[in-house]
This record gives C-alpha cells, sequence and structure tokens, in this order.
C-alpha cells in the first residue's frame, strides 16, 4: 500500500486506476449525501402539503355535514364547494405519492453514499480482489448512480438548500468520521 488513497494491486500500472476508482468513488458519496438530504427534505415538504390541505378538508366537511343536517343550507353548500375545491387540489399534487416517492428516492441514494463509502473503504484495499472485480464492483456503483439520476423526481431548490446547510453544519457525518 503506498498511501491512504492508493493501493498497488499488481506490476501492471492498476494503482493507478484504483485511485481514480477511489476518487470517484468521493464524488458519489459527495452526490449521494446531497441526493438523499435534498430529498428527505421534499418529503418532509410533501408530507406537509397532504396535512395542511387534508386536516382542513376533513374539518370542513364534517362541518358541512352538521351543517346541512342543522338547517343552515347555503352554509352547508358553501363548504361543499370549498371541500370539492380542496379534494381537487390534493387530488392534482398527490402530496401523499409524492412524500413516499422523494422518500424512497432519500433512501436509495443513502445506500449508494454507504455502498460507495464501502467501496472505497474495504473493497479497494482487499488485496486479493483483481482489477477485473473492482472494474465490476465500480461499474455497479456507476449504474445504480446513474439510474438513480435519471428517475428520481427533482429536489425543489429550497429543499436542496436547506440540505446543503445541514451537510455544512456536519448533520450528515458520522461520528466516527469528524475524529
Amino acid at each position: 500500500m503506498t498511501s491512504s488513497n492508493q493501493v498497488e494491486i499488481d506490476n501492471e500500472g492498476n494503482s493507478y486506476l484504483v485511485t481514480e476508482y477511489i476518487q470517484e468513488s468521493h464524488r458519489i458519496e459527495e452526490d449521494s449525501i446531497y441526493s438523499a438530504k435534498g430529498h428527505y427534505n421534499a418529503a418532509a415538504i410533501w408530507r406537509w402539503v397532504h396535512l395542511w390541505i387534508g386536516i382542513p378538508n376533513t374539518i370542513l366537511a364534517a362541518v358541512a355535514g352538521v351543517s346541512a343536517f342543522a338547517n343552515y343550507p347555503v352554509f352547508a353548500g358553501f363548504l361543499t364547494v370549498v371541500v370539492a375545491a380542496l379534494s381537487a387540489i390534493a387530488t392534482f399534487l398527490n402530496p401523499s405519492e409524492r412524500e413516499s416517492i422523494h422518500k424512497k428516492c432519500a433512501g436509495e441514494y443513502h445506500a449508494l453514499r454507504n455502498q460507495s463509502r464501502i467501496f472505497r473503504n474495504i473493497t479497494t484495499k482487499r488485496l486479493s480482489n483483481s482489477i477485473d472485480d473492482l472494474n465490476a464492483a465500480f461499474e455497479c456503483l456507476i449504474a445504480k448512480r446513474d439510474d438513480l439520476n435519471a428517475t428520481s423526481p427533482q429536489i425543489p431548490k429550497r429543499a436542496f438548500h436547506k440540505a446543503r446547510q445541514g451537510i455544512e453544519e456536519g448533520e450528515a457525518t458520522y461520528k466516527e468520521d469528524k475524529s
């Protein structure tokens, strides 16, 4: 072993390739941290949207029903229109589904972060690994990253900025990594 970021696998110049794998896995891990945190923040935003539409909608529907039976038909009719509008908004925005998708993406990016870290810190340092084994493991990381980038919904700007701030304040750093 020549340094913390280089491993001599053989005499064919593959240590340079391993160094490149290590550097790229750092990039994948960094991207994954920001994406995971951003998606978790986006999920939280959609959870609040779901609650802010759903709770008033439920209460107003109940009040409209009581008003109809209490012989306040105009008020009940007005509330029914409001409930219908809130229901249409909830159906159109589908905040529960969006929350679920962002949460799933966050978990997948978090898993990619872990896989990248393990690849860099363990897999590349196993001298028993052939360069072909490292190539295959690295290609899996790249394929997973590319698939997530292609299929994940866009992170809202506000959620991304909150993620960046949290990461810069150390929210995404393990205690082990701080020492």
